[in-house]
């Protein structure tokens, strides 16, 4: 542990340059061991790290190292096989490995099932994980370890495991968790290890092969792919309904909206379209085309579009607040070939563990899938090589059937349900004002991240307000 704390530059090094570092933006100062884990095999070793940045508050990441790697930068452990059996090998017994200021504890689930006697799995680390880091094994299991880790639990650990427990077929089974338990300051979720579906990829691929097959054909059929959207928006509502089932279960329990829950959210929406405007002006010199036309007409749309919000603040709404998905879009749900499995219940990563494990209005994850199939549908027109402008028209409509079919299946599948209102005009009030929400946050994604595509959300607020 000394001597990793000496090569604290090196360490910061590394942690700046790994994918799963969430704080690219800021200013390492320093970046100190906290806590050694190491493995009884002595092949590997899990390291608690504080990073210090310049300014603000510190963060927790957990790095896997190579045991007797030296005092320079770590060498990533979960390259090693042997480490990977190691880890699943940990839940079948519940093992707890001890460092110095806490443990690290694996826990098996009633779902788990431990390998046959004298299976050996084929491990490999998945190439798709951003955030995190994930392990594959065989087609039975795969291992997700939290790298940027907060006290408390992870809402994909939470409302994965509450999903599971209630029979809700349509995401993975959690098989297992791993805790870090700190012996001063409490408990954090490391990891959470869950069943492997077969897949053929996210649904964010699917709809793109769905919509280069649409451009292509002089029909513009989009059949196959709208019964997929109406299945789609009826898995939403079913998720929601079990997440909505959580009596007597003070985390999961359905709670009034009431008028303070309103007036948080008119404020929490007001900041963000803020946000977006400020952002917009500054940025509209830099703009050209039809991205800076569309940004000018938003721009004298600014107090249409925040009085949007105050119904939140000023209308009674009848929907109880819900745990919900909090993150959701098309790459959060697989495409098994005849159905969807949804995934990664972490919520927004950037927002504290606290708001992500907050109740709220379910309405919020269906704009989220509504936002994202318009991306998609303009994602796709962009690849188109030829006749990109004529196709527009047809993006846009492909965009609204679709929308339509989602829209329809989940409000089908949810009738009489507590967390949505009964009243149509409430429905169309809610929608809007998380349609309105999320493209604005995209607004100044977009604007800062990919300027050329900020005429994306920018046109999905002027459907609404223009």
């Amino acid at each position: 542990m000394t001597s990793a704390v000496q090569h604290a530059g090196s360490l910061a090094d590394f942690i700046r340059n790994r994918r799963w570092f969430r704080s690219k933006a800021r200013e390492i100062r320093s970046a100190e061991v906290e806590d050694v884990i190491p493995m009884p095999s002595e092949s590997a070793r899990f390291l608690l790290v504080r990073v210090n940045y310049a300014e603000g508050d510190c963060d927790h990441y957990v790095v896997t190292d190579k045991s007797g790697a030296g005092a320079g930068e770590p060498v990533e452990a979960l390259n090693n096989a042997q480490f990977r059996n190691e880890l699943l090998a940990a839940f079948a017994s519940n093992s707890v490995f001890k460092g110095s200021s806490g443990a690290l504890i694996f826990a098996r689930t009633a779902a788990f099932r431990a390998p046959e006697m004298g299976q050996q799995l084929e491990s490999a680390v998945s190439r798709a994980e951003q955030s995190n880091t994930s392990i594959i094994f065989g087609d039975q299991y795969i291992l997700k370890l939290f790298r940027k880790i907060e006290a408390g639990t992870n809402p994909d650990v939470e409302i994965g495991a509450f999903l599971t427990e209630h029979g809700f077929a349509h995401t993975p089974a959690v098989l297992g968790t791993v805790e870090y338990s700190a012996r001063t300051n409490g408990e954090y979720s490391a990891g959470i290890l869950q069943q492997f579906v077969p897949n053929k990829g996210d649904a964010w691929k699917y709809t793109l092969d769905s919509l280069n097959e649409y451009f292509g054909s002089e029909e513009r059929d989009a059949g196959d792919y709208l019964r997929a959207a109406a299945l789609l928006g009826q898995r939403t509502a079913e998720m929601h309904k079990v997440l909505a089932s959580g009596y007597g279960n003070p985390d999961f329990e359905p709670e009034p909206f009431t008028k303070e829950a309103g007036e948080q959210l008119f404020n929490d929406m007001v900041s963000q379209a803020d946000i977006a405007f400020e952002t917009l002006r500054r940025k509209q010199a830099t703009l050209s085309g039809q991205a800076a036309e569309l940004g000018t007409r938003l721009l004298h749309l600014e107090t249409r579009v925040t009085e949007r919000f105050s119904v939140l603040r000023d209308q009674k709404i009848d929907a109880a607040r819900i745990r919900f998905h909090g993150d959701y879009h098309l790459g959060q749900v697989l495409w098994t070939g005849s159905d969807f499995m949804i995934i990664d219940f972490e919520g927004e990563p950037a927002r504290p563990l606290s708001e992500r494990r907050a109740k709220g209005i379910a309405m919020r994850d269906v704009a989220g899938m509504l936002r994202s199939f318009q991306y998609a549908a303009y994602a796709a027109l962009f690849e188109q090589r030829s006749g990109a402008k004529d196709l527009e028209m047809w993006a846009e409509t492909w965009n609204d059937l679709v929308s339509d079919e989602y829209l329809n299946a989940y409000l089908r599948t949810a009738e009489g349900s507590v967390f949505l209102p009964q009243d149509q005009q409430q429905q169309r009030v809610l929608l809007d004002a998380f349609i309105l929400h999320k493209a604005l946050y995209e607004v100044a994604y977009e604007l800062n991240n990919r300027p050329d595509w900020v005429h994306i959300p920018v046109r999905g607020i002027l459907s609404l307000v223009d």
